[in-house]
């Protein structure tokens, strides 16, 4: 009896690790570094015609092809790579690989458009963005935040320049921070 719990409990501890051996683990943003938009098509088709038949892809190929198209996505609107930079410090690093710097912030626009400042200043952090389109068809950028909704940056009219939003795309509002392209 003994022996037969032992061999149970080994089991299970084991079972986890050998069921993740044959596994590949999902695509992080760094894996996308460098790598053209032609190739990353070719992955993705390459999953793609693996299910032909119709038959259904699996969690981790989902997952892949998603993050596949969204890195396409972000190569095809390359001119958002870069610095961009607000009058009064700001700062957004936007990479090709999905991950971006958001600069420390020394205040904030009241509902007026006054600038207070604030002591101590927010933090810079890192973190990703995805690039999808409103109902216009224009870019829109998403940056995840560490303490829960996103900031919002809707390229409209110009690829110089966009106003913050704090949100998601169906209920964002102006932050008041405006950044500029640095050439």
């Amino acid at each position: 009896m003994r022996r037969t719990v032992t061999v149970f409990l080994i089991a299970a501890l084991l079972a986890p690790c050998l069921c993740a051996c044959g596994r590949r683990p999902a695509v992080q943003p760094e894996a996308f570094r460098g790598i053209p938009k032609e190739q990353l098509q070719e992955m993705r088709e390459e999953i793609l015609s693996r299910h032909a038949d119709g038959s259904a892809l699996s969690e981790r190929e989902t997952a892949e092809v998603e993050a596949l198209r969204d890195q396409e996505r972000r190569l095809e609107n390359s001119w958002i790579f870069g610095e961009w930079q607000e009058r009064h410090g700001a700062r957004l690093i936007f990479r090709d690989d999905g991950t971006v710097s958001v600069g420390a912030r020394g205040g904030y626009y009241d509902e007026v458009g006054v600038w207070k400042y604030i002591s101590p200043e927010q933090p810079s952090f890192e973190s990703t963005w995805t690039l999808v389109y409103d109902a216009a068809g224009d870019p829109v950028a998403i940056v995840a935040r560490p303490e829960g909704e996103s900031f919002v940056y809707p390229f409209h009219d110009s690829r110089k320049s966009v106003h913050e939003q704090l949100g998601d795309l169906q209920t964002a509002e102006e932050t008041g921070f405006y950044f500029k392209k640095n050439q």
